[in-house]
């Protein structure tokens, strides 16, 4: 039982560890110049659509964070069930990774206004 429970545990710190790679390489190229040589970072929003399921990637800096809260908010008030929700910290950056699926298969009218009201928050 208890090596079984270890297996589990190893397991899904796997999954953490590759969601968390995913998250990273998803958002290697979010930096902008500022036009004077320094690179700053800016709010980023990325959706992933495949049939029902969707996977929203944020990045903010820790100065301007998104609130994780109103994402939530927001999704569930479209239809969406979120499946799984991460947080991290790398350097100055928070990356916000959600796993969900929406009720009914995405239409591409409906990715855009989704996509357009995740801007709208992280602005």
């Amino acid at each position: 039982m208890y090596i079984k429970n270890l297996e589990e545990r190893i397991k899904m710190l796997m999954e953490i560890r590759d969601i968390e790679k995913s998250v990273q390489e998803k958002t290697a190229e979010i930096k902008t110049d500022t036009g004077d040589g320094i690179p700053r970072e800016v709010p980023t929003v990325a959706l992933c659509c495949k049939e029902k399921e969707l996977e929203i990637i944020m990045v903010s800096s820790v100065q301007r964070r998104l609130r994780f809260c109103e994402v939530i908010d927001l999704l569930e008030r479209e239809g969406i069930c979120i499946t799984k929700g991460t947080q991290s910290f790398v350097g100055d950056r928070v990356h916000h990774a959600i796993y969900a699926e929406a009720s009914s298969e995405i239409e591409i009218d409906y990715h855009s206004l989704l996509m357009d009201k995740l801007k709208a928050l992280a602005q």
